[in-house]
């Protein structure tokens, strides 16, 4: 059964991330979560998260707040270098002046502006000097750390992404999908590390599967349409780990919701994979007759653009014994110029005909494969299927140039095919020599000898015909 290799490796390709939740004002945004807490493993030590209940946050005093707010301003018009001169003059000099609060709105000012220039390692040194103020807001705390969690994703310090996002997630009641996506992509990007074994692999997809199906569940559960791209992460880490049968039932999906082409032509590969790898027959005819509907219904839709593609459809049109439509699609395909006029291409065109029992128009593709040849094989099953249609002219015509143009496999067959054709057009002397050549080939020479034998005595028998009606 085909597999079509190449369709099934775009399932590893074409896994797309969701995008980030961007940092604004003077905070980052906070962005909602899944109603699942999954555990964290943290220290202890570097948080307070006994008393976030009772914390009593010092206040923000009118001058530290006009600061921040001109600093704004700046950042507003893009003007970072401004933002930042604004914020150090009025409180970066002041700094052990402040209370907690105020150098927990400083340096959390100080992280947007470097995340705001891409500078994602200052931004993270300036989150950690945010959680390390006595008495933070709950709220204050969780978004910064939410906020690292992003940037340590976006650094590709996934260990640390996930640290930060159990961490978050331990104080949320009801979180929303956006937070567990970015957590389930964080773990099955540590499973595509390069090089990594492909059982450490899977046991970190197993961890970020969850989260994903959660995520979607949070958005089914209000009537919303999850993610295309949160089924396509799914889809990824379920082919990793060699489950086909998920992966097949997200691209069910998939062709439903989105009806693209990649998904087509990855379901019609995933169905002849899982046919290849099916021992048991009733099961494995019902997956290959899948992959031809699923192939056919991207070709009615006018998917199939590329001459690989239209010779992957005509080549499962012959494979299920429907040998009239894969001649249609090559024909097509080769009119069009989609289809490069190739000899294999040709051949396959000719091929096609002659299973639906279309002998004559097999021979013009027959004839084009034969001339763009390199040996006379085609040539020598010219010759035959005119044979085949008793045109033993042409038949031994083309027979005698597959012997000319040479590498056949075997040429004394040929010579044999030919003494029958010169035979039937009563060349009987033509016939002798052809016979006369097969018989060089110890493997053909009994068959030969009988032929030349018979050729004497016919010779013989037709003379005394000759001379009696003489």
């Amino acid at each position: 059964m085909m597999k079509f290799t190449k369709l099934t490796k775009t399932l590893l390709s074409a896994t797309a991330f969701c995008s980030f939740m961007t940092l604004a004002s003077i905070a980052p945004v906070i962005v909602g979560t899944s109603d699942q807490a999954f555990a964290a493993s943290t220290d202890k030590e570097d948080r307070k998260f006994e008393d976030r209940k009772t914390r009593r946050t010092p206040a923000l005093s009118e001058k530290i707040y006009k600061v921040l707010g001109a600093a704004q301003e700046c950042a507003d018009a893009n003007d970072f270098v401004c933002a930042v001169k604004v914020l150090e003059d009025g409180l970066g000099s002041k700094i052990d002046k402040l209370n907690s609060y105020e150098r927990a709105q400083y340096y959390n000012f100080k992280g947007f502006l470097s995340y705001s220039q891409e500078k994602y390692g200052e931004a993270l040194k300036a989150y950690e000097n945010v959680l390390r103020q006595e008495n933070l807001p709950a709220a204050m705390e969780d978004t910064t750390v939410y906020t690292m969690a992003q940037l340590y994703f976006i650094k590709e310090d996934y260990l640390s992404s996930i640290k930060m996002m159990n961490r978050w997630l331990e104080y949320q009641e009801a979180p929303t999908s956006q937070p567990l996506v970015l957590l389930g992509q964080a773990y099955y990007s540590l499973g595509s590390k390069e090089g990594l074994p492909q059982a450490e692999a899977n046991a970190y997809y197993k961890k970020g599967i969850p989260y994903i199906l959660k995520a979607i569940d949070l958005y089914k559960e209000v009537d919303k349409e999850p993610k295309e791209n949160w089924y396509l992460l799914l889809r990824v880490m379920y082919f990793e780990m060699k489950e086909n049968q998920k992966v097949i039932d997200i691209l069910e999906l998939l062709v439903t919701k989105w009806p693209k082409k990649e998904y087509w032509l990855q379901l019609a590969g995933m169905y002849g994979e899982m046919a290849s790898d099916t021992k048991a027959e009733k099961a494995r005819v019902v997956l290959e007759k899948k992959q031809l509907a699923t192939y056919e219904t991207a070709y009615r839709q006018g998917f199939l653009e590329k001459g690989s593609e239209l010779v992957n459809m005509s080549q499962l049109y012959m494979y299920h014994e429907v040998p009239y439509w894969g001649s249609v699609v090559l024909d097509k395909g080769i009119k069009s110029g989609t289809i490069k006029k190739t000899a294999k291409n040709y051949e396959s065109l000719a091929q096609a005909r002659i299973n639906a029992q279309d002998m004559r128009q097999s021979l013009d593709p027959l004839k084009s494969a034969a001339e763009l040849s390199d040996d006379g094989e085609l040539y020598q099953k010219l010759g035959q299927v005119y044979m085949q249609l008793d045109d033993y002219k042409n038949a031994a015509l083309y027979l005698g140039v597959a012997i000319e143009k040479g590498g056949l496999k075997r040429p004394d067959t040929v010579a044999i095919y030919r003494g029958m054709s010169y035979f039937n057009l009563g060349e009987l002397d033509k016939a002798r020599l052809a016979f006369e050549l097969a018989a060089k080939d110890s493997r053909s020479r009994k068959q030969a000898q009988k032929w030349i034998s018979y050729l004497g005595q016919e010779k013989k028998r037709l003379q005394q015909i000759k001379e009696f009606l003489s």
